[in-house]
Formats: C-alpha cells, sequence, structure tokens
C-alpha cells in the first residue's frame, strides 16, 4: 500500500533478498515487530549497510498491532519505544518514521512463534485457547497517509 501511494517505481523486497541500499534514492525500512523491537534480519541488514544508508533519504516503519504504548510503574513500553532503537542508529536521522497496524495470521507463524504466542495468550493473559487467533489492524488509509507524509517531506514540506 505504501508503494503503491508513493506512485513512483519501487522494489519491494525482503530484506533477506534485499540489494545494497547504494543504487537507490530512497529506502523505506520496514519490519514487523519482534520481542520489542525490528525483527533481527532487519536490525543485521542495516548495521551491515549503515555506511550506505547514512547518506541516504530513508524511513523507517514498524508494523504491530498495538501502536500506543504504555505507561507502567514508572515505565515506557511499545509503540514508539519499539522503533526508536532503529531510529537512533543513524546520525543523520530517518525523513520520516511511523507506526503501522498489523496483524497476526497464524498460518503465517512459525513453530516458535505459535508456541510464543500461545504462552502469551494462555500463561500470560490468562485465556483458555487452543490455537493462536487471527487478528488484523491492517489499514490502507494508515498506510497511504504514512506515504503522503514521505512525499512532503520530500518536497520540503514538514508541517
Amino acid at each position: 500500500w505504501i508503494a503503491e501511494r508513493l506512485g513512483f517505481d519501487c522494489l519491494i523486497t525482503d530484506v533477506k533478498d534485499a540489494p545494497v541500499p547504494g543504487k537507490f534514492e530512497l529506502v523505506i525500512l520496514g519490519s514487523g515487530i519482534y520481542e520489542n523491537g525490528f525483527m533481527p534480519e532487519v536490525r543485521a541488514y542495516i548495521d551491515r549497510h549503515i555506511k550506505a544508508l547514512e547518506n541516504k533519504e530513508k524511513a523507517i516503519f514498524g508494523v504491530c498491532l498495538d501502536t500506543s504504548g504504555f505507561y507502567v510503574n514508572g515505565k515506557i513500553g511499545g509503540g514508539w519505544e519499539y522503533i526508536r532503537p532503529t531510529i537512533e542508529k543513524f546520525r543523520n536521522p530517518p525523513l520520516h518514521a511511523g507506526l503501522l497496524h498489523g496483524e497476526i495470521n497464524p498460518s503465517k507463524l512459525t513453530r516458535e512463534d505459535h508456541d510464543k504466542l500461545m504462552h502469551f495468550y494462555n500463561q500470560i493473559l490468562k485465556r483458555d485457547i487452543s490455537s493462536v487467533p487471527y487478528r488484523t489492524k491492517m489499514n490502507k488509509e494508515e498506510s497511504w497517509k504514512f506515504a503522503e507524509s514521505i512525499l512532503k517531506k520530500l518536497s520540503g514540506k514538514f508541517y
């Protein structure tokens, strides 16, 4: 949806197949949130190509079900805290960053992720479920708004 709204040629690829960022004018790095941050493969890609990415226009986004975060017992977590470490890796900050709503699709889970979610639902949330439920909050309008913010900032309009 982001590429659709940007309106120019885009290469969309899984990070394991992602090329060196040097030949691109804009690099958009997105990741599902996993154990409170970007996926390990995405973090490794950024670390491997940090010098090239420093000199590029870039945008960062994380995908999760709960984008709002929380405050409990003096601690802030979730939300922007999920992507802050990735944003702060760069001396030359991203042009734009954000959180987008995602989904949990049981048919796409690894066995390990399935087991972790079952533990979360049954042991932490104290629910009695036998399978991971499908949940989605994916939102085309939200994704388009993210893309439109990138376009505005590329044209020099920041507000």
